[in-house]
């Protein structure tokens, strides 16, 4: 057995269970439904810092009012993300137990476990809340004020907690006969299935509210406050660190090597901190502020994603210029087009880069050493940070470009680092030329 089959031994067993666990997939596909509008809110916030907010502009035409289209849709997409989340995560994780059999549809509805799970989430939300208004410094508290801060980024995990706990546990209870409310027959599903998720669903808002409740008057300090603490602070904390981002990024490379989508495996995890890092960036970006976070998964995508993970783009060119294998340069022709638009499938299972030990170093390495070079330099104030989330089908050094919101440094970085990639795929790529000539021998 060759080491690449041992490790595939190994690894395979876990990832398949990460990528098939059922509340890192109901977290993973609910960051996935909200892209669009993420894209939506992204390219607003582009046109802002190029265009309505650019000092060169405005000179000759006044689009400074228009900013305020940026900040309208912001507070309609990024701005309550957090309630959009919460919502999809129990309506997918119900929806995983009804498909999956574990209970009837007629005793439990995915659009209640979603409701539920958003109505838990405002319940665990702090009561009061200091707000400043406008045109004064003083701070004031008001009361019936959701803040974006948490409805935003900043109240995630109190989300993401409120529909996986909310959600399992009205799974359970609605498994109990002695808790529904039987309706004649001829009554509508819709109206019987609210009745028979009543009783369960009172039950799950009472223990959360007078949960949060005891935990306030004991504590004095608020959920959110507390997850802040215990949770958001010390993994955005990690995952902004050098250590946790090469981490992630290993382990990201490692699963698409063996043929699992990596980023879908360490994205339930990475998402909350990610998400916060950028909308962060964006807040900061468009308040005239210093952008405080350098990781975020824009920021990543920039120097990685060059034709789609482990830099496939550059690989191709190292192919046509130094492969000797017709079957390579076959795959390579036809995945040229997708791999521009960051589509790597044809390669990773063409080729395949997928258990090919010939490959398997450089797509490994590559991005490493790409993130190895762009952090430091980001660190230093040599290059932009991340203030936009760019469409992931954008090609490459275009979506640096986009990501910074125009740096030009930034954007050369990029092309550097993927001139850099060609010539560290041409060693195994004649590598791989080698090995060819020796099977035919044989």
């Amino acid at each position: 057995m060759s080491v690449t089959d041992k490790i595939s031994n190994l690894i395979m067993p876990v990832a398949t269970k990460m990528a098939n666990q059922r509340h890192l997939v109901a977290m993973r596909d609910s960051f996935i439904d909200i892209m669009p509008i993420i894209m939506a809110n992204s390219l607003f916030t582009l046109f802002n810092a190029l265009i309505f907010s650019n000092a060169t502009i405005n000179q000759y035409v006044d689009l400074s009012s228009l900013s305020d289209l940026a900040l309208m849709v912001n507070n309609g997409t990024m701005g309550i993300m957090t309630i959009f989340i919460t919502f999809l995560i129990g309506y997918r994780l119900a929806k995983h137990y009804i498909s999956n059999g574990i209970i009837e549809k007629k005793n439990l509805s995915e659009l209640h476990a979603g409701i539920l799970s958003l109505a838990l989430a405002l319940i665990m939300f702090p009561l009061f809340n200091q707000v400043t208004p406008v045109g004064t410094t003083e701070a004031v508290d008001v009361s019936g004020v959701y803040l974006q801060s948490l409805t935003s980024s900043g109240g995630l995990f109190v989300g993401i907690l409120a529909a996986l706990l909310g959600t399992e546990l009205l799974v359970k209870l609605s498994k109990s006969k002695k808790l529904r409310i039987k309706m004649p027959d001829g009554v509508p599903p819709a109206v019987a299935g609210s009745f028979n998720s009543l009783i369960p669903e009172c039950l799950v808002i009472i223990i959360f509210a007078v949960g949060t409740f005891a935990i306030v008057k004991g504590t004095g300090l608020t959920v959110p406050d507390i997850i802040q603490t215990i949770i958001s602070t010390p993994l955005q904390y990690a995952m902004e660190s050098p250590f946790g981002l090469f981490v992630v990024q290993l382990f990201t490379q490692v699963f698409w090597f063996f043929g699992l989508h990596g980023q879908n495996i360490v994205s339930s995890v990475t998402s909350p901190p990610m998400l916060t890092a950028i909308q962060q960036n964006i807040d900061a970006f468009n308040a005239g502020q210093a952008i405080p976070n350098i990781v975020t998964n824009p920021w990543i995508g920039m120097y990685t994603l060059f034709g789609g993970t482990g830099a496939i783009l550059p690989l191709l060119i190292a192919i046509f210029v130094a492969s000797k294998r017709k079957d390579y340069q076959d795959v390579a022709k036809i995945s040229l087009v997708p791999s521009l638009f960051n589509i790597s499938e044809p390669v990773m299972f063409g080729i395949p880069v997928v258990m090919n030990p010939f490959l398997m170093v450089p797509f490994i390495c590559v991005p490493l050493i790409n993130l190895a070079i762009a952090y430091p330099l980001t660190a230093l104030g040599l290059v932009a940070k991340s203030v936009v989330i760019p469409p992931w089908i954008l090609p490459p050094i275009l979506t640096a470009w986009v990501t910074t919101a125009g740096d030009i440094p930034a954007t050369l970085l990029s092309l550097a680092l993927f001139i850099l990639d060609i010539f560290l795929y041409l060693p195994f790529v004649i590598l791989s030329n080698k090995a060819m000539k020796n099977n035919t021998t044989d």
